[in-house]
């Protein structure tokens, strides 16, 4: 899984950012369209075949060029399943070597082979006796730990009005109580704490404490875990390791530490010897193997009040979400996004060599900036941080910054969707950094990413430019092609709810707010209509889908205005033209 990890170290602050020195450009700021979707996409429409463009070098990227293409019964995404392992690390601003930051984008590693595509958990293989005997165990076992929580609720409800104190109790026993139950729990926790809009700020903030503040294992057991992956003591690889970790998470910590010159990542007496080590906790196989089970029993019961609903096959999204604990993934995922965006000035990803990484170890270079989070945080206190005519000043840098940061990822997140169909699964700003010294961004954790099947590239392309212009016929027609359920369709039914949906998005009465479109709610709200009529989309749609809500999610944090429905059709018009065209 995606690891979230502390960005505080010994009680304090690894780093911070001076909102006081932000530099204001202009160049990031994107022009607003006063123009509705539908006469955008009309216009682009115009442009494309005015231009005669061929969509044979657009969609040369998603025919399986250098594209992984997955089996058909495979979910291709885990979402956010914990913030990135290297959150941690990341927020410390401070590298090792004594020249600065290390230009490292030249230097080219060799290439990790390709992963299986299907994982295996490793209990798959058991007698139904000792799978029997696990499940008894781990029931008992959930049941200690949310016991205290479950208390403190029904305190909550018998005595929370007369004493408001009860309720940072029962605040407090969700935080312990998630935490100690392991990674499927910490995950569903990380997914409900980027919805502000289901529940109260309070149960949001401890909620995200989830994102960085998991229990850290000892430093003897992750000497261990090297010695038994790499074949080494650390002392044998590393001149400098640090014991305590500087971050830990769902599914394991991240320890910083500089190789010795004879194991650089790019060889004997290399460059690249400042890295992070991400050792997987112990126990992480036992709870990916039954606990994601029960976190979908309970959205099945809490749908109502949670207002969330998943209707695409579980057992593909389970088995995407076991694979994150295969580290060998994750590198692989790594240098295919550095591929991607070798030639982007603004984006970089962390380097792995091979030599250095199993299915519990990951060794990467250690990333120069701030947690995005942090920045985020940072402002919200700047009013602390600042004084006299600073805050004001600061204030005005903040609006500035956050367009810059929202127009950057963005831009990123676009390109991994609609040209190179590799898309990260869980940016947001846990697991993003940015150097203010040199103005780029280095995403990490790379552990799940979603690719769309080559089949179903040009029709998902219709789709979105049909979404994302309010077209309810093309969005309906394409939600029957990805439907993969054999119950019968009431069409007409069907067509009237979306054309709903599409009314209240992006119908006359809200589009003359000159409000942004809310795409991570318009697509929820699609998804219940095809559960209401019993539909179960395809893997990778749902997929991207998902992945599409959880970037809005940082974007819309930073730039509460930025309107990522519209600003999608010039992307989908550059990289996907026959979307546009109409043609399969």
């Amino acid at each position: 899984m995606l690891l979230q990890l502390a960005s505080r170290h010994k009680g304090r602050r690894a780093c911070s950012f001076n909102v006081c020195r932000v530099p204001c450009m202009p160049w990031w700021k994107s022009p607003r369209s006063p123009s509705s979707p539908q006469r955008l996409s009309k216009q682009l429409v115009a442009q494309v075949r005015a231009k005669g463009s061929s969509t044979s070098a657009a969609t040369a990227r998603w025919s399986g060029e250098g594209v992984e293409q997955p089996s058909s019964s495979r979910l291709r995404l885990a979402i956010a399943s914990g913030t990135a392992l290297s959150a941690g690390y990341g927020a410390c601003r401070v590298l090792f070597a004594p020249a600065g930051r290390q230009d490292v984008r030249e230097v080219e590693l060799p290439r990790l082979p390709k992963p299986p595509a299907r994982f295996v958990h490793p209990y798959e293989k058991w007698p139904w006796y000792l799978k029997a005997w696990f499940a008894l165990k781990r029931s008992v076992f959930l049941a200690w730990a949310f016991a205290p929580f479950f208390f403190a609720s029904t305190c909550l409800l018998l005595f929370g009005k007369d004493h408001p104190s009860w309720r940072d109790f029962w605040l407090e026993q969700m935080l312990q109580c998630t935490q100690r139950a392991g990674a499927a729990f910490q995950k569903f926790g990380q997914w409900l704490s980027m919805r502000p809009d289901m529940f109260p700020p309070d149960v949001i903030r401890v909620l995200s404490k989830l994102r960085a503040d998991a229990p850290a294992h000892p430093p003897a057991v992750s000497r261990q875990i090297l010695r038994e992956h790499l074949g080494k003591d650390v002392e044998e690889l590393f001149d400098e390791f640090q014991e305590e970790p500087v971050g830990s998470g769902s599914v394991g910590q991240v320890h910083r530490a500089r190789l010795r010159p004879e194991h650089a990542l790019d060889g004997p007496g290399g460059r690249l010897r400042n890295v992070a080590v991400k050792v997987q906790h112990p126990g992480v196989v036992d709870s990916a193997f039954m606990d994601l089970s029960i976190v979908w029993k309970v959205v099945e019961l809490s749908e109502n009040f949670l207002h969330m609903t998943l209707p695409f096959d579980r057992g593909d999204f389970d088995e995407v979400i076991q694979a994150q604990m295969d580290f060998m993934r994750e590198a692989w995922n790594l240098q295919r996004f550095e591929q991607n965006f070798k030639t982007e000035t603004s984006i970089q990803f962390p380097k792995v060599s091979a030599k250095l990484v199993t299915s519990e170890v990951l060794v990467e270079t250690w990333a120069d900036g701030t947690l995005i989070s942090e920045i985020m945080e940072d402002f919200d206190n700047l009013s602390v941080s600042c004084s006299g005519d600073v805050p004001s000043l600061g204030t005005t840098q903040k609006a500035a910054f956050q367009r810059k940061l929202s127009s950057i990822l963005y831009d990123m997140s676009m390109k991994m969707m609609t040209r190179d169909n590799f898309v990260h699964g869980d940016l947001h700003g846990g697991n993003i950094l940015y150097s203010e010294t040199n103005s780029y961004v280095t995403v990490l954790d790379a552990g799940i990413a979603t690719s769309l099947e080559s089949r179903t590239v040009a029709p998902f392309g219709r789709f979105l430019n049909a979404l994302c212009s309010g077209q309810a016929d093309r969005v309906v027609e394409y939600l029957q092609r990805f439907n993969e359920s054999k119950i019968s369709v009431n069409v007409a039914e069907l067509k009237s709810d979306i054309q709903a949906i599409m009314d209240k998005f992006m119908g006359p009465q809200h589009l003359s707010s000159d409000g942004p479109v809310n795409a991570a709610d318009m697509f929820g709200e699609v998804m219940f209509s095809m559960q209401k009529h019993g539909m179960l989309l395809k893997g990778d749609v749902a997929s991207t889908l998902f992945t599409i809500s959880i970037s809005e999610g940082l974007i819309r944090q930073l730039d509460p205005t930025f309107d990522v429905a519209r600003q999608a059709l010039p992307y989908i018009a550059k990289y996907m033209p026959s979307a546009l065209l109409g043609a399969d």
